[in-house]
């Protein structure tokens, strides 16, 4: 120990209740993470790791004792098996850090059973549903729905996008900021709701392309907009403020959708929309990703397939494919002469060299 803290290497290794280093972690983490990233961590801790690990230890910690607890939370059926998912994350994410700090050699979680979670359904608008959505919500909304769903933006990227970033003679507009709306007891005074931040990751700043079709839509928003717009935002509210998410999924999205029978699409099914339009245009998955502002492939390849796995081959990529098998074939059915070549003939078999079935008789 003398050693150690000579060399600046020691750690206090007293047990530290969880409730204290949890509360410290979120503390710690908060500036690293997004807001509503920072709401979910508050969520799982308050409400359901303190109440269930709250004076044990830290370094108390075993993976029978997390098993125990997760399925006691499991058999409840409350939260679902998501939530729960999402929940034992958390906790991985401040057992790793406490790990990382040195107060414990190994993380539990390592040797935790894992469960099966239940597939979420994958929804998405085709497009005459696309269509008649747009046209039921009027100009300013429709026009919104379809920068998100031919362009793949988030509902806090599209109500982040200033008219600067549109550049629609060369049909490009570049995604540099998001709005993120926070609680208000996590508002500093006299600070609004909503602030305009970065991008949810790196990839997420990107240049999109308009599609040619969606330019006049732009080009005539733009000419309807007034009243004041202080940011210059291309889609701002009455009073020139950023949209709120809420209102626009209970006021204009909810009630098309209703009106039309279309049930089970969220608001953020746009982007999967955009994944869809781009499988049936054949579009490669890595130019997707790109477009859609994924950090990995996989997110955009656990949708891409999933989609792709139910569509049929389009004319020109069936056309193509039969093309490729066709210089796949031989010039001629080859026949081998006598018939088949691979199905003993009893003439075959009848000059076949006898077989003496005992071994120690043959010569």
């Amino acid at each position: 120990m003398s050693t150690e803290i000579r060399h600046g290497t020691y750690v206090d290794r007293r047990p530290i209740p969880f409730k204290t280093f949890a509360e410290d972690w979120l503390t710690r983490s908060r500036p690293t993470v997004s807001a509503n990233t920072d709401v979910l961590h508050q969520w799982a801790v308050a409400k359901y790791l303190v109440p269930a690990f709250g004076l044990m230890a830290v370094q108390s910690f075993t993976p029978d004792r997390i098993e125990r607890w997760q399925a006691e939370v499991l058999s409840k059926g409350k939260p679902g098996p998501r939530s729960v998912q999402i929940i034992r994350g958390v906790l991985n994410t401040i057992l790793e850090d406490a790990r990382a700090k040195g107060f414990i050699f190994v993380n539990p979680m390592e040797r935790v059973r894992r469960f099966d979670v239940p597939e979420r359904e994958l929804h998405y608008l085709d497009v005459p549903q696309l269509k008649q959505l747009c046209e039921s919500v009027g100009a300013f909304y429709g026009v919104l729905f379809l920068v998100e769903a031919l362009c793949g933006l988030r509902i806090g990227e599209a109500t982040g996008l200033r008219i600067p970033d549109l550049d629609v003679e060369r049909r490009r507009m570049t995604i540099q900021r998001q709005v993120i709306w926070r609680r208000k007891k996590d508002c500093p005074p006299g600070e609004p709701r909503w602030k305009l931040a970065e991008p949810k990751s790196r990839a997420g700043r990107r240049v999109v392309e308009i599609p040619t079709p969606l330019v006049q839509f732009l080009k005539a928003h733009l000419e309807s907009l007034k009243g004041p717009n202080p940011l210059g935002l291309v889609f701002p509210s009455k009073t020139g403020t950023p949209l709120y998410p809420k209102n626009i999924r209970r006021r204009h999205f909810l009630p098309a959708l209703q009106a039309l029978g279309i049930v089970g699409v969220r608001q953020h099914d746009f982007r999967r929309t955009f994944i869809a339009l781009h499988v049936e245009a054949g579009t490669h998955p890595k130019l997707v990703q790109e477009r859609a502002g994924h950090s990995n492939i996989n997110l955009t390849m656990d949708v891409y397939g999933k989609i792709a796995g139910r569509m049929t081959l389009g004319q020109e990529q069936e056309a193509r494919f039969e093309a490729l098998t066709a210089k796949a074939l031989p010039a001629s059915v080859p026949v081998e002469p006598g018939g088949n070549s691979g199905v003993e003939t009893t003439a075959d078999a009848d000059h076949a060299p006898a077989r003496d079935s005992d071994p120690e008789t043959a010569t």
